[in-house]
């Protein structure tokens, strides 16, 4: 299984950054350009990935881009491995069974908002 290493930060700090910056000038980024320059850089695929972006969600100045990724990186629909992740960020205790999913979803973007005012 691969993991956010040190190493692996470094190497793709700029990519991450640029994608970072993207999303909170505008309120969105590329899930699909993100997901291709990150497994470029890292010579990764797909499966690998999604771990390294659950391990990307724990450092707080990167959680909003990794959140973004995990909910449209398959796009309509969130992949079981991001569900409990995402759960966890919104503060509700099921994805998929939770009934104010979509209002805690909307408060956990508004204070990514909120927080860059």
């Amino acid at each position: 299984m691969a993991n956010l290493t040190q190493r692996r930060f470094e190497k793709a700090k700029p990519l991450l950054d640029k994608y970072r910056e993207q999303l909170h000038s505008t309120g969105h980024t590329s899930a699909e350009d993100l997901e291709h320059e990150l497994r470029e850089c890292w010579g990764v695929g797909y499966q690998e990935l999604k771990q390294i972006i659950i391990d990307l969600s724990k450092r707080d100045h990167y959680r909003y881009l990794a959140a973004c990724y995990m909910e449209n990186s398959n796009a309509p629909c969130v992949i079981e491995e991001f569900k409990a992740v995402l759960a966890a960020m919104y503060g509700i205790k099921s994805y998929d069974h939770a009934p104010d999913r979509e209002e805690k979803q909307r408060a956990f973007w508004q204070t990514m908002l909120q927080r860059d005012e």
